[in-house]
């Protein structure tokens, strides 16, 4: 059956922040207030659709981008396909209307603010429409193609829920990680490409959201995994955690998502004029990642996965 989409108001709606993150250990069990659920109960980024409109969205910059102007809403399945983005000033387009993947956008409900990774002048080559000429929302091969632009999955096509893997599947399918059941080698001081950068001199801790999730490659030592947090302080910080293979093992039993509140501790340093934290610890709630020791040697020097 054809899919049904609508731009409206629909009452309660799930911000879909991405099912995959990174892994960490529990280091004990949290208590809500009284009367209410443990604190690691699960629970729904719920919010009406009038507290999510108006929302102001930033790209990685930290530059305003424009305000959620509309919703695009498949009532077939209830998922948010689109969110539609009024442009800033910037662009001197007042009238156009940009259709952005809700999978291409993280939220952070805390401050009211959206994020997509897109600088200005991508944005203004970016799928637009007339505000007063709105297109068939329904046609697959327009959306297919507002989809491709922004490297998003298009999961109303492909019958999957709409979100990001950040890549963990993929890097899984690919044979990087182990069989079930097969022990992790012992890897060498030298498996870590920042540990020449880690200085035991400016060790810190950052608090705030986590914004973005990706794996970065390093030559020789393979793909590492990297948050970009949006910190208390307003500002964006890269964090630089591990290797793959010990970050996201399917042996890890919890994961971090986007939009989840963090307290990072590491080592904070320039590159090329860029600063960034390359971690010790990540807290999330009680669960502790545990990736370098204060000198920066690296948690996964003679690690191994427990054999089943």
């Amino acid at each position: 059956m054809t899919k049904s989409l609508i731009i409206g108001l629909v009452a309660l709606v799930s911000l879909g922040l991405g099912a995959n993150g990174v892994a960490q250990e529990t280091t004990g069990s949290a208590k809500g207030a009284p009367g209410s659920p443990p604190a690691d109960t699960p629970r729904l980024n719920a919010f009406l659709m009038d507290k999510i409109i108006g929302s102001k969205v930033l790209n990685l910059q930290g530059e305003t981008l424009g305000t959620i102007a509309d919703l695009v809403v498949d009532i077939d399945t209830g998922r948010l396909v689109y969110a539609v983005l009024k442009a800033g000033g910037f662009l001197r387009i007042g009238e156009k209307r940009f259709p952005v993947p809700w999978a291409a956008l993280a939220a952070l409900p805390s401050e009211g603010l959206f994020f997509l990774n897109q600088t200005k002048a991508q944005l203004e080559h970016a799928p637009a429409f007339d505000r007063k000429q709105v297109p068939d929302m329904g046609d697959v091969q327009w959306g297919a193609n507002v989809f491709k632009y922004y490297g998003a999955p298009a999961g109303y096509v492909q019958g999957g829920p709409v979100g990001y893997d950040y890549g963990y599947s993929d890097y899984a399918a690919s044979n990087y990680l182990p069989a079930p059941g097969a022990g992790i080698t012992p890897v060498s001081r030298a498996d870590d490409p920042y540990k020449t950068l880690f200085d035991a001199h400016t060790l810190t801790t950052i608090a705030g959201h986590v914004v973005k999730i990706d794996q970065v490659p390093e030559f020789a030592f393979g793909l590492q995994m990297r948050l970009t947090v949006y910190t208390d302080k307003k500002e964006f910080l890269p964090v630089y955690l591990g290797p793959v293979f010990y970050v996201a093992g399917p042996w890890q039993a919890k994961h971090l998502k986007v939009g989840d509140q963090v307290s990072v501790s590491g080592s904070q340093v320039s590159v090329r004029g860029e600063s960034l934290l390359i971690a010790t610890t990540v807290t999330q709630g009680n669960a502790v990642l545990r990736l370098r020791d204060q000198e920066g040697i690296p948690a996964w020097i003679g690690w191994k996965a427990l054999k089943k």
